[in-house]
């Protein structure tokens, strides 16, 4: 599995400096992008990621580094990653 965003996208996208955090946000771009591409299947993994899955990807992450307590991520990004799903009939 490709990870969505780099380790510096994510701590730029979340303002942290420093390597303290280094492991739980390389463990929270994993499962964002795990996630994310779990919704996006319509997208086949090639070429540049696009905007779209990436902002998805750091907007669950963003959601899991400040709300520790809880690992339910928002429902925003769903609206991002919603074109690239396929559905079967």
């Amino acid at each position: 599995m490709t990870d969505l965003v780099s380790l510096t996208e994510a701590k730029a996208w979340l303002r942290v400096s420093g390597s303290d955090e280094d492991d739980t946000i390389s463990l929270l771009i994993g499962a964002a992008s795990e996630a994310v591409l779990e919704t996006a299947d319509g997208w086949d993994g090639t070429g540049t990621v696009p905007d779209r899955l990436k902002l998805a990807c750091l907007a669950r992450i963003a959601m899991a580094f400040d709300n520790r307590d809880s690992v339910k991520a928002g429902d925003g990004e769903d609206r991002l990653v919603q074109p690239f799903r396929t559905l079967d009939v």
